[in-house]
């Protein structure tokens, strides 16, 4: 029996359109899966970005905020240690400058820690005074008068442009000497800073 054109067309419809319009939905419906996993992916993955942005920004934040105050408080120790430098040294040098500069504070000074060196030190060693080249004329004067009819042992003056004020005082031959100029300066100066510090910047934290 022949087929008829609506014979023809079923069993195309059925054969070939049917399994192919099937194909396509199934096509159409794992298109669409496919394109929701990728927008709900890129949407957890943009929430991760986001998150990961705001974590590490607020990290960024922190550490700054840390650097900040880290260099706010080293400029005030700057400051206050400039402070305490311009005000407690010189003061203190002023002082000990005007002191050791009056002639006979200095000659009673130098009295006092000789004998105090001869005591330690014996008759068996030299001790070696460094005095201000500037005041050679004046001390000279009484170390040759005065003070070598008083000394408990072998005493050497020099006369140094390498001090300006004060003395050095030592062991013959040894090269070293105790600084009694800027080192009492210094001394002082340590003495007085922590004073200063409790007094100038009372209250505040450390």
């Amino acid at each position: 029996m022949a087929k008829t054109l609506g014979d023809i067309t079923q069993e195309l419809s059925e054969k070939v359109l049917a399994p192919a319009r099937a194909e396509a939905d199934e096509l159409v419906r794992s298109a669409r899966e496919q394109a929701a996993a990728i927008v709900a992916e890129a949407g957890a993955n943009a929430e991760k970005t986001r998150a990961a942005a705001k974590s590490e920004a607020e990290k960024v934040l922190k550490q700054m905020q840390v650097d900040m105050e880290t260099a706010a408080r080293n400029f005030i120790i700057m400051v206050k240690e400039k402070l305490e430098a311009a005000v407690v040294t010189p003061v203190v040098e002023g002082e000990i400058r005007a002191l050791l500069n009056d002639k006979g504070f200095l000659e009673h000074i130098l009295e006092i820690v000789l004998a105090e060196f001869f005591k330690g030190q014996g008759r068996e060693r030299s001790l070696e005074v460094l005095l201000p080249k500037k005041d050679q004329a004046e001390l000279e004067t009484w170390f040759i008068e005065k003070f070598r009819e008083k000394a408990a042992g072998p005493l050497v003056v020099h006369f140094t442009d390498k001090i300006t004020f004060g003395f050095h005082l030592g062991v013959q031959g040894h090269g070293a000497y105790f600084n009694f100029s800027t080192g009492l300066v210094e001394a002082f100066s340590n003495f007085c800073s922590p004073r200063f510090r409790s007094h100038f910047f009372a209250g505040e934290g450390s």
